[in-house]
């Protein structure tokens, strides 16, 4: 039963890439505050006065995510319904030491016995059969594995889900999960004249979504109707393998890492066209009037297939997706100007736009190129009815990002603000990959980002004038006393009060006041890299580049044998351009001598690549000044 004044949040999770160990320490936080309260409430806490412990409650109803937000967000899903909350609240002595789903993901990777994450992506043993991706993208398989080995095939979900769920999460908990599906789905706009109606091979006009979401439903443990949604559950394999598969998906950074495929086992096509409509409107909720008869999907493939890669092609934030899910779930109450649900993304890279860079001309074809790139990209992930929505919504919503400041050795005099907080931002974002203790680092920022945003912005006004009798504060905290406005309370310069959504109760037990750690962090300052380990490292990055040149060359012949062959033009392009006896011969001397030099061509192009990679990354990393100086 919902208890009294109960405040529901919806959670987006950005992509990442490898920065998803900050977004990761920011759930474990939010897991551990939420857990420790609820045990506060129930008593089971000691040195916590009854008195200091508010009663309202706060609940995650919904979490959506996209690449490494995305996996993220399922990360945290499993360690809910596990239901055994374990917050990593020291820096470990041994970074590999197992901790908890969520460390153990996105700290370890796949650091262990057997090698280092970082060296494990310049393996060439996923390039017998095709050429997939710049990395070896069995690193994230090997995750995913790691992170689903608990399946119990006999456990009674229903009874679990009723047990062990933590009260914190809704037991109708929805995650969404978004994709890039490179064969798009066609939506079709009636364009026959009326005289043509019936005519069956009259054209119409279409475009193609190629956006696409797993929308997973724990539904308190009971299956789900699967034309419709698809069950969170990860102790049945066959489910398991889903919620797997739709993992490393969203997480499939185009060209990087591997590309994956959807078909009927995954997605069956009623299951496709719902979600499509969803998606065409914006409207994830359940009382959604769209998915009835309203919008056609005429020309859809049936028996539907596709290749698909990272959704932050197309959708990096799925926040619209998420909110919608709570609007239809807690829509506003009549007289009531306080709505009881609120938002929060979750992004390592927020956008801040251009207004502070000067617009650089591009001067010719080379430079106009990768622009048009950048300019589809773009444009593929606007968000128009976001644009326009965001003035019409009254609920909370708010945004935690990487922020650190340098302090003097009190923890209190801030000296600056590290304008690059993030060490796994490196690489192009991959930069995780290359230490443990990149991510380490990360991942208690994350809590730490955490903690301030939950003891202070994360709140409502409480003006100096309040009377929860007259209902000019929020539903949740009318039920405040003195004493916990007291001890939770967040002053502002202009003598403005505000109160918490979620009271750290980690306040009450260590005896401290909002602000009082603000800048404090658990690790204080930015591990070094040693360029011996890259350059260790030179010999295997070469080595791949020349496989995969070898298996670039192989694919493209294969591609070559498998075209049709065109007689007539063959023909016509044979005799215009038929070539003297001396030109023949010429050919074949030069076929002869391209023959000889193509495997040190490759080894130098090879070489070239591995230098370039090592020189962006090691300046990249001094530019960030995370970089040791061995000299």
């Amino acid at each position: 039963m919902e208890e009294e004044n109960t405040f529901h949040l919806g959670i987006t999770m950005a992509g990442a890439v490898s920065a998803g160990c900050y977004t990761a320490g920011i759930m474990d936080y939010l897991f551990e505050i939420l857990d420790l309260w609820q045990r506060c409430k129930d008593g089971e806490v000691e040195g916590v006065d009854p008195d200091l412990v508010p009663k309202n409650s706060v609940i995650i109803d919904a979490m959506g995510g996209t690449s490494a937000g995305g996996m993220a967000t399922i990360m945290s899903s499993l360690y809910a319904i596990r239901g055994k909350i374990k917050p990593v609240k020291e820096v470990p002595t041994d970074p590999l030491k197992n901790q908890n789903v969520l460390y153990d993901s996105w700290v370890h990777l796949d650091d262990n016995k057997n090698g280092k994450t970082f060296s494990k992506i310049w393996n060439t043993d996923d390039l017998s059969n095709k050429l997939a991706s710049l990395f070896n993208s069995n690193v994230i398989d090997a995750i995913a594995e790691k992170s689903f080995k608990e399946i119990d095939e006999d456990l009674e979900y229903c009874c679990h889900i009723r047990d062990n769920l933590p009260k914190f999460i809704s037991p109708d908990l929805e995650v969404l999960i978004s994709h890039s599906l490179l064969r798009g789905i066609p939506l079709s706009v009636d364009f026959r004249a009326e005289i043509a109606k019936r005519r069956i091979d009259s054209p119409n006009h279409s475009t193609f979504e190629h956006y696409f979401v797993s929308h997973f439903k724990l539904n308190q443990g009971i299956a789900v109707d699967e034309n419709k949604y698809m069950w969170l559950n990860p102790f049945k394999k066959q489910y398991a393998d889903k919620i797997k598969l739709s993992t490393i998906s969203t997480g499939a950074f185009p060209i990087g890492l591997a590309y994956r495929e959807f078909d009927q086992t995954q997605f069956n096509d009623e299951y496709i066209k719902s979600t499509v409509k969803k998606i065409v409107v914006g409207d994830f909720s359940e009382n959604n009037q769209d998915l009835k008869d309203r919008i056609g999907l005429n020309n859809f493939p049936e028996n539907y297939i596709s290749k698909t890669v990272d959704g932050g092609a197309i959708n990096n934030e799925p926040y619209r997706e998420v909110a919608s899910i709570l609007e239809g779930k807690f829509p506003k109450k009549n007289n009531s100007k306080h709505r009881d649900f609120g938002l929060i993304m979750i992004d390592p890279f927020p956008d801040n736009g251009y207004s502070t860079e000067e617009y650089k001309k591009p001067k010719n074809l080379l430079s106009v190129a990768p622009k048009i790139i950048q300019t589809l990209w773009n444009q593929s992930k606007v968000k128009r009815k976001e644009m326009i929505e965001q003035y019409d919504t009254d609920y909370f919503k708010t945004l935690i990002y990487p922020s650190k400041f340098y302090t003097k050795d009190d923890l209190k005099t801030v000296t600056g603000r590290d304008t690059k907080p993030l060490t796994s931002a490196s690489f192009n974002a991959f930069g995780g990959f290359l230490d443990i203790n990149f991510r380490v680092h990360d991942f208690f920022l994350g809590r730490n980002n955490a903690r301030n945003f939950v003891q202070f912005f994360g709140s409502f006004p409480y003006a100096p004038s309040a009377d929860p009798k007259k209902h000019n504060v929020h539903p949740m905290h009318e039920s405040w006393t003195p004493k916990m406005v007291e001890q939770f309370q967040i002053i502002k310069k202009d003598g403005s009060i505000y109160l918490p959504i979620i009271p750290d109760m980690n306040m009450v037990l260590e005896g401290y006041k909002s602000g009082d750690k603000r800048f404090e962090y658990d690790v204080r300052f930015k591990p070094k890299y040693n360029s011996d380990r890259l350059f260790a490292l030179k010999g295997k990055i070469e080595n791949r580049f020349k496989k995969i040149l070898n298996r670039a060359i192989e694919d493209t012949n294969e591609i070559e044998k498998s075209k049709k062959e065109y007689p007539i033009s063959d023909k016509l392009i044979d005799k215009e351009f038929k070539k003297s006896f001396f030109g023949r011969i010429g050919s074949k001397v030069s076929g002869w001598v391209i023959s000889g030099i193509k495997k040190p061509a490759k080894n130098a192009i090879a070489k070239f690549l591995a230098k370039f990679v090592i020189k962006m990354i090691l300046r990249d990393l001094e530019d960030r000044k995370i970089l040791k100086n061995n000299d």
